[in-house]
């Protein structure tokens, strides 16, 4: 293996950084555990090949394959080690819009209203009809300029790429083709909590409810979800706690909205699973 990885991250705006991956997939790259994101994230990969694994489904990538992940998609990506791949990754949040006379009107609703797990890849050739490969290097090369122009450009670029992948999913087209799914049970588990994790679920619960053991049921779960049970109802309560936060509720009323039962307890989850505290993730969205 002649060519080591390298990152380069552009992170000068925070509503829209860009990192940019290169080389032969290192341990972490290989490894790496099950974990979501405070933002959308877009990953064009322009070489090589792997898998992605989101809320118990499984896709395959390849270049040119763009995937789409929400900040409520547990997931973890393993790419090929045999080979070099190059990957450019695109963060952004909801003030991408700041600024504008216009606000959103709607940018994020596809890809925040997605059912979890579903719609993840926009594969290579879709990507080239609406543009998307194009804008992606367009918006790296504005991510990387030093030009007067170029913050300004980055922003209206990345807005151009929401509004095509907006559109064309609002004219019907598809996104994606099916998942594998690995194991029937924690697909139904998976939708079952996705339902119900604002009120009382234990594991003894859910092992009664779908006539398994609640070892079964433990380590199936955490072998093909990554997370316990329990951490997994955690990150889905923050993340609600997020979308309630975004809409402009009190991070107080946002808790025990999610399912949480004492707020000291739920400050620790939080600063435990994100890394930041709720005020610091309020401050950070602008609210």
């Amino acid at each position: 293996m002649s060519e080591s990885l390298t990152r380069i991250c552009y992170d000068a705006d925070p509503a829209c950084r860009v990192h940019h991956t290169v080389g032969y997939a290192d341990e972490y790259a290989l490894m790496a555990q099950f974990h979501y994101d405070t933002s959308l994230i877009l990953l064009l990969f322009l070489r090589g090949h792997g898998e992605i694994r989101i809320e118990g489904r499984l896709y395959s990538f390849g270049a040119g394959d763009m995937i789409i992940l929400n900040p409520s998609e547990l997931h973890r990506c393993t790419i090929a080690a045999d080979e070099v791949f190059e990957r450019i990754s695109l963060h952004v949040s909801e003030s991408i819009t700041d600024g504008f006379a216009t606000k959103d009107a709607g940018l994020f609703k596809f890809f925040y209203e997605r059912e979890r797990g579903i719609g993840n890849i926009l594969r290579a050739e879709r990507m080239r009809e609406i543009g998307g490969d194009r804008l992606m290097r367009d918006i790296l090369s504005h991510a990387s300029g030093v030009g007067r122009a170029d913050p300004i450009l980055l922003r209206c670029k990345v807005i151009e790429l929401l509004a095509a992948i907006s559109e064309a999913a609002d004219r019907g087209e598809p996104t994606n083709d099916s998942p594998r799914i690995e194991n029937e049970l924690i697909l139904e588990i998976l939708q079952y909590l996705n339902t119900h994790y604002t009120e009382d679920v234990s594991l003894s619960d859910i092992a009664d409810k779908f006539y398994h053991s609640k070892y079964h049921v433990c380590h199936l779960f955490r072998e093909q979800v990554g997370v316990t049970l329990g951490d997994y109802l955690v990150l889905r309560r923050i993340h609600l706690v997020n979308d309630l936060i975004r809409r402009g509720d009190p991070v107080s009323d946002a808790c025990f909205a999610a399912g949480f039962k004492n707020y000291s307890n739920f400050f620790r989850l939080y600063k435990k699973h994100t890394g930041m505290t709720p005020q610091e993730f309020k401050n950070s969205i602008g609210k």
